[in-house]
């Protein structure tokens, strides 16, 4: 009938417009995109790049001081090439130019300073050095910034899933230094069986651990994995970890929840602290094992990390509580 047709006819019309609308919005994100690529082109030179078994082509570049990104200004930064927003370590040629500048990673650095403050500046034990292992040490960001902070006191053993990655490291982010210096081990392989392994427990641990999207490896969501990495500390040790959901695709919050919730519900106290995501222009989810930490003790023996003690929030599990969604509700999601 002519009301059907023009029904039909109509109908056709608003798919062309809505097609037409999608395809513009299309064209627009890829101008948007190949914009930006081209801005940060301007400011960037590639040094180096490795093939890697374990994702997608690795980049390293240096930024230049012009770069509008100050945060990564004068920096040599490593990325994969499907990622490239996802920076997966970064170096600084001269120390200085580190301080404050490693976002999470000066975070990490907080871990041997508390622990120094529990233990009137020993390790656990009495020793003199603290042993700190590494889970996802990539090129060695992590690493640097520790030593930077605590040389005489922390020795790290780190290991790193992709080879390639630790070629890098050594050539281009000043791995090599440290591993001739004694302050580091750099082993290649699965971190969790090789901490697992190691003949010597820990004063603290480092978990920084991703898959080849830059999500959180799925096993840490899983109180087993935290239960078997708290064994390996020392009696007193600590263990801090990124669990971030704001970097790569599918990122998701409900993710570090599970995270924090499992590494709580793995320990003997059932309680956890939660970095303040955005705090310090940190912008991961960061959480630490054991029961509250006297921060202001922290912030007065450790002045260097003082600006990374206010923004930590202890919870913990209620008595008689169910474990599974405990902490969901507790931060009202």
């Amino acid at each position: 009938s002519a009301s059907a047709s023009a029904s039909a006819s109509a109908s056709h019309a608003v798919r062309v417009r809505c097609t037409a609308r999608h395809r513009l919005r299309r064209v627009a994100r890829r101008a948007r995109a190949h914009a930006a690529a081209a801005a940060d082109d301007a400011h960037v030179d590639v040094i180096d790049t490795a093939d890697s078994d374990f994702g997608s082509t690795l980049i390293v570049e240096r930024v230049r001081e012009t770069h509008p990104n100050r945060a990564f200004a004068g920096a040599v930064i490593l990325t994969r090439v499907d990622a490239p927003d996802a920076v997966l370590s970064e170096y600084r040629e001269r120390d200085d130019d580190e301080d404050g500048a490693g976002g999470v990673f000066d975070l990490f650095a907080t871990l041997p300073a508390v622990l120094s403050t529990e233990n009137d500046g020993k390790a656990i034990g009495g020793d003199a050095v603290k042993v700190i292992g590494i889970l996802g040490l990539g090129a060695g960001t992590c690493a640097r910034i520790i030593h930077r902070h605590h040389a005489r006191d922390v020795r790290m053993i780190g290991w790193e899933l992709d080879p390639s990655i630790v070629t890098l490291a050594r050539r281009r982010f000043g791995v090599d230094a440290l591993e001739r210096s004694g302050a580091l081990r750099c082993e290649v392989g699965d971190a969790f069986q090789g901490c697992v392994d190691w003949a010597e427990d820990f004063d603290g641990l480092i978990v920084d651990c991703f898959d080849e999207n830059s999500t959180v490896v799925e096993c840490l969501k899983y109180s087993e994995t935290w239960r078997t990495l708290l064994a390996k500390l020392k009696p007193g040790g600590r263990l801090i970890a990124n669990v971030s959901t704001g970097r790569g695709k599918g990122a998701r919050l409900e993710d570090a929840v599970m995270c924090a919730q499992s590494l709580a519900n793995a320990s003997d106290v059932n309680e956890v602290s939660l970095w303040r995501s955005g705090a310090c222009g940190i912008w991961n989810e960061v959480i630490l094992s054991g029961p509250p930490v006297d921060w202001v003790s922290v912030a007065t023996r450790q002045r260097r990390f003082a600006s990374f003690t206010n923004d930590w929030t202890h919870v913990s599990r209620p008595e008689g509580v169910d474990p599974n969604g405990w902490l969901f509700k507790t931060l009202g999601l």
